[in-house]
């Protein structure tokens, strides 16, 4: 058994159980994580049920099968999963990314959403920050101030041109409140550090006034003080009255953050916790695939 690049047991196979197995592969310290603040959570105003995802290369199985779950104003609501789970699927599909494949129910403040692709997500109000920021969430070639402002091209045009005054304005308004650390709103986002590319794709998304943000592995990639930073960001958003949905595959990051945990394996929705109450242990035996 190897944890964190270092064997840490060897045994016998039949000296093992599930259990076991469960115990080797924990094994980090939850307290050398950032500890949220426990904001009051008030109503439900985003909920998704029975969201499925076809497998487009095996008929009749999905990559995300039923799964529903509500997210309440000002909380953070984690999914923690292993790999092929289902966790990025699932948020894509809620983003509208796979509308020929997917089914399923999305509501907002109790409206019913009809969603079938990026636009209308953003439109509705919500927000996807995803996994790979330098493939997905940035082009890498454009400014800073460009980069802001992508997503809410709106904000910054006067009679159908890009006004450069409120472009700057923007960007400078979310350069400030992030902290973004930048030679200029024209540095060019690549020559920035992991943790600031990552503030950038983040206020990006602010900038479309999202009311639910979903946020796949938002600290992959970034050193420990960038990561610290994000997770304050993510509290203050949910302080604010954001509702969060956050994946995260670091098991004591998503314990941290969460006020809700949801855990998925193999598409299926397996385990709900309070972090609160929870362990690892129990986690991730509801994280580990079941079938043969």
């Amino acid at each position: 058994m190897m944890r964190d690049g270092k064997v840490v047991s060897t045994e016998a196979i039949t000296a093992v159980c599930y259990d076991d197995v469960v115990r080797m592969m924990v094994g980090r310290d939850i307290k050398k994580f950032f500890v949220k603040t426990r904001g009051t959570r008030t109503e439900d105003v985003f909920r998704v049920r029975d969201i499925c995802l076809a497998n487009p290369e095996r008929p009749g199985d999905y990559l995300v099968d039923n799964v529903s779950f509500s997210v309440r104003k000002g909380e953070v609501l984690g999914l923690f999963g292993l790999m092929g789970a289902g966790r990025t699927e699932l948020l894509e599909t809620i983003f509208g990314l796979h509308p020929r494949r997917s089914s399923g129910s999305i509501y907002l403040h109790e409206r019913r959403l009809q969603i079938d692709s990026p636009g209308g997500a953003i439109r509705s109000g919500i927000a996807l920050v995803p996994e790979d920021r330098n493939l997905e969430g940035l082009i890498m070639e454009m400014s800073v101030r460009a980069s802001i402002s992508l997503a809410s091209i709106a904000q910054t045009q006067r009679w159908g041109f890009l006004d450069s005054r409120l472009e700057k304005r923007l960007a400078s308004d979310y350069i400030s409140r992030l902290r973004i650390k930048v030679a200029s709103d024209r540095q060019k986002v690549e020559h920035l550090s992991g943790g600031n590319q990552q503030k950038v794709v983040i206020a990006k998304w602010l900038a479309t006034k999202p009311q639910v943000m979903l946020l796949d592995e938002p600290t992959r990639g970034i050193d420990v003080n960038a990561k610290n930073e994000i997770y304050k960001l993510i509290s203050d958003l949910a302080a604010a009255g954001l509702a969060i949905v956050m994946v995260s595959s670091e098991l004591p990051e998503i314990l941290a953050i969460s006020d809700r945990l949801i855990v998925l394996s193999e598409g299926r929705q397996t385990g709900e916790f309070e972090p609160s109450s929870a362990c690892e242990e129990m986690i991730l035996k509801a994280a580990l695939p079941k079938s043969s």
